[in-house]
């Protein structure tokens, strides 16, 4: 994330995130991350210097969890999440920062969900993750883990 992502970002961000949340403002997101375990990055298209969407991303405990993915409306549909959860979940693998993955959706957020399932993640079975999600009960933790036979 440059700081020149952000007057960007700004524009489309509180329209981005209610669709994905009932409420979370930018600044209070950009507050969360922490520079060791957590980062947020800008999306945007190869053809284009310009944000077209952001991931909130925390590594710990070989766990990649993206609590936070938002794109900016003209661009949803179009595989640009799909491509950023992708790319940071193959660097996290590289890097063996991480061999499982999570994501935090809100339970009232149909698409989202749709999203998460697509990608292959499934919810998350009760007592299978070592610590409750960080958003409270309205979220879901969804989770994707090696086959055991891959």
């Amino acid at each position: 994330m440059r700081e020149a992502d952000l007057a960007t970002i700004d524009a489309w961000y509180e329209e981005a995130a209610g669709a994905a949340y009932e409420d979370r403002a930018f600044q209070e997101l950009r507050r969360q991350v922490d520079a060791e375990s957590a980062g947020l990055l800008a999306i945007e298209r190869a053809d284009e210097d310009e944000a077209i969407g952001l991931l909130e991303y925390v590594v710990r405990d070989a766990w990649l969890t993206v609590p936070f993915i938002a794109l900016t409306k003209v661009y949803r549909g179009w595989g640009y999440g799909s491509e950023a959860v992708r790319l940071v979940e193959e660097w996290a693998v590289h890097e063996r920062l991480a061999t499982r993955s999570r994501a935090e959706v809100d339970r009232r957020n149909g698409l989202g969900v749709y999203f998460w399932l697509r990608l292959g993640y499934r919810p998350a079975g009760q007592g299978e993750l070592d610590s409750p999600p960080d958003g409270g009960r309205d979220m879901m933790p969804m989770v994707r883990t090696p086959n055991p036979d891959s």
